[in-house]
C-alpha cells in the first residue's frame, strides 16, 4: 500500500489529486504483487519455524539416545541435568514450549526437582520464567532440590528421582 503514492508520484503526466475510481485500479493490479509479496514471507517464517522445530526436536531425540546407549545407573548426572534444563530453556526461547510434542516433555522435566534448580540457576530471568512456563503450560513445577553433585548421596537421589519418572524396560 504505501508503494502506490510513491508509484502515482513519480508517473509520467499525472496530477497529484486523489481518486477513488484510480485507487480501484491501481489496487487491482498490484494484487500479484501482494500475492508474491505473502507468499515470499510465508516461505521465510515457515523455513524459521522448521529449522527451529528440528533444532529442538533432533535435541530431544539426542537426549533419549543418550540415556538409552548408557549403561544403567550413569544417567542422570550434573551433566544431563543440565542438558535437560537447557532443552526447557530452549524451547521456551523458541517459542516452541506450548506446542503438545514440547510441552508434554517440559511438564515432566519441571517435576524433577534437580532440573527446576539448575533451570532457575542457570537461566537469565530464571524465577518469572518458570512463572510463565507454569501459566502457559497449565502445571506446577516441584520445588527446587538443594543438592551438590560432589556428593554420592545427592547423586544418588537423582538416579532414583529419574528412575521413578523413565523406568527401564
Amino acid at each position: 500500500m504505501l508503494v502506490l503514492p510513491i508509484k502515482s508520484y513519480f508517473a509520467a503526466g499525472t496530477e497529484l489529486v486523489f481518486s477513488a475510481a484510480q485507487l480501484k485500479v491501481e489496487i487491482g493490479q498490484m494484487i500479484p504483487w501482494f500475492g508474491a509479496v505473502f507468499a515470499g514471507a510465508y516461505a521465510a517464517f515457515y523455513t524459521r519455524f522448521a529449522a527451529q522445530w528440528g533444532y529442538l526436536a533432533a535435541l530431544y531425540n539426542q537426549m533419549m539416545a543418550t540415556i538409552a546407549s548408557a549403561p544403567p545407573g550413569q544417567f542422570p548426572n550434573e551433566a544431563f541435568i543440565s542438558w535437560n534444563a537447557a532443552f526447557i530453556e530452549d524451547a521456551q526461547d523458541l517459542h516452541l514450549a506450548r506446542k503438545s510434542m514440547f510441552a508434554s516433555v517440559i511438564r515432566e522435566l519441571l517435576q524433577n526437582p534437580h532440573v527446576v534448580r539448575v533451570f532457575l540457576d542457570s537461566t537469565q530471568g530464571g524465577p518469572n520464567r518458570l512463572r510463565d512456563l507454569e501459566r502457559q503450560l497449565n502445571c506446577i513445577a516441584v520445588a527446587p532440590a538443594e543438592f551438590d553433585f560432589r556428593t554420592t548421596q545427592s547423586v544418588q537421589r537423582a538416579v532414583e528421582s529419574a528412575a521413578t519418572s523413565h523406568p527401564e524396560i
